[in-house]
This record gives C-alpha cells, sequence and structure tokens, in this order.
C-alpha cells in the first residue's frame, strides 16, 4: 500500500499547488490524505475548498483545532470521507477516524489533537487507546495535530510497535527527521504546509509583524504568492511500514 500525506493546505496557495499537482502524480499512490483545516482562506474548511481538495484526488480530508471554524463543515462531516480530532469530547459531531480499503487491505486512520498550548480535549494517547481497542486493519495511521514537538514524539514512542506510523501536523513547517522508531512505527514530527512560505506559517508577513511589533491583536489575513507543495510518502507492506520520505513540490 503506497500513500500520500499531504500537510496543511493553506489558503488559496495550497488549494492551487494541490489542484495543479496532484492530478499528475496520483495514479503513484494507492490512497491520498490532505490535513485541509486551514483551506478556506486560511482557517477552517468550507464546501468549496473541500469540493477542490476532493476533486483533485484526495480520498480523505483530516481537520483540526479550526475544524468548527465554518459552519458549513457540519453539513460535510455528516456525509463525506472528513475527519476530526478523536479527543474532541462525546456528543461533537463527526468522527475521529476512518477506514479505508485498498484492495483485500485496510487502513484505520486516526487523528487527535495535542493540548500542549491548544484546547484542553480529552487525552490523545488513551483516545488512541481506546480505539485500538475497538477497530482492527492491516495498517494504521495516526496524525497528531498538535503544536509542541514534545508531545507529538512522546504519542509516537508511546504508540510504537502498535501502529504503523505516525505523522505531525500544525506547525506549518516541514521536518527532516522522518524515519522509524525503535519498534518499527515510522515517524515524521512535521510534514509541514502546503501553502505560500512567503509569509509567516501561511499568514500575511506585515500582519504578523504589526502583531509582534505592537503586542496587540491583529486581523487574520492568509498570504498570497507561489505555492509549495510539502507531503509525505508512506509505503506499507507485509503488515508494517517499510518507507518514509518527505515530498516537495514548487509551482514554477
Amino acid at each position: 500500500m503506497r500513500l500520500l500525506f499531504i500537510g496543511d493546505v493553506m489558503g488559496e496557495p495550497g488549494l492551487r499547488a494541490v489542484s495543479l499537482h496532484l492530478p499528475d502524480i496520483r495514479e503513484a499512490y494507492d490512497l491520498v490524505i490532505a490535513n485541509g483545516e486551514n483551506a478556506a482562506s486560511g482557517k477552517g474548511l468550507n464546501k468549496r475548498a473541500y469540493r477542490m481538495l476532493r476533486e483533485a484526488g484526495v480520498d480523505l480530508v483530516s481537520l483540526g483545532n479550526h475544524a468548527f471554524d465554518h459552519k458549513e463543515v457540519y453539513g460535510l462531516l455528516e456525509t463525506e470521507p472528513l475527519v476530526r480530532a478523536a479527543n474532541y469530547p462525546p456528543g461533537t459531531p463527526g468522527r475521529g477516524w476512518w477506514r479505508l480499503e485498498v484492495g483485500e487491505e485496510s487502513l484505520l486512520f486516526i487523528q487527535v489533537m495535542g493540548r500542549v498550548f491548544m484546547d484542553p480535549l480529552d487525552d490523545p494517547f488513551r483516545t488512541v487507546d481506546r480505539i485500538l481497542e475497538a477497530e482492527a486493519a492491516d495498517y494504521v495511521l495516526v496524525e497528531v495535530h498538535a503544536e509542541a514537538t514534545s508531545e507529538k514524539m512522546a504519542l509516537a514512542h508511546y504508540l510504537d510497535g502498535r501502529v504503523t506510523a505516525v505523522l505531525g501536523t500544525h506547525t506549518h513547517v516541514p521536518t527532516l527527521d522522518a524515519g522509524p522508531l525503535p519498534k518499527g512505527t515510522l515517524y515524521q514530527t512535521d510534514v509541514g504546509m502546503t501553502g505560500t512560505y512567503r509569509s509567516v506559517i501561511g499568514g500575511e508577513i506585515e500582519t504578523f509583524l504589526a502583531r509582534f511589533l505592537t503586542a496587540r491583536p491583529q486581523p487574520f489575513r492568509a498570504a498570497e504568492g507561489p505555492a509549495r507543495f510539502h507531503a509525505t510518502e508512506l509505503v506499507f507492506e507485509g503488515g508494517k511500514g517499510v518507507y518514509i520520505s518527505p515530498y516537495l513540490w514548487e509551482e514554477p
């Protein structure tokens, strides 16, 4: 099973990068998953952004701390292959995991959100435990949408040997630590952002500078500019992960 996980799709540059590049490489992968929680003008997901991701070839879209910024997402969560963090409290709309089938093999995808410098959700460690106890699949991919590198690494080591791969998202900066953990789980601290890097984590530079220089709130505006497509390639075979590597494409 060959997978591509696309890092946080940020605003119009991110949607453009996915629409331009993914159709050209889609046939090389059995499954494509993308984090789309910033796809709608840099915060949240709406129907238009979701449709663009799916039409480009994305099989499953995950969210994050901006999951409910747009009311349109509620309807999508009820009907579409769309995942929000599994450690939201009981009663939250949507679901935190999704099963995907490729031939005779199955993939269980789980997303959890970190709690360090984030909203105080339920325990992500024990949330994954509960899902693993209830669900079975040939392979398990866990996305950790978290601010703190330490929390992502800790969860990955906690799950080492029990899931096939753990990928981090949210910080919008790709890391060069992709590789296997001691017990075989493939891991990368952050896949990075699909969007313009002529920005501050995808936001307009001037707005962020004003925030830091004046210590006053500023309106958020997504940046424009040439896009970069950041993703991670994964190969699962024989019940385990056998390959992980960052993937980069830049808009001409």
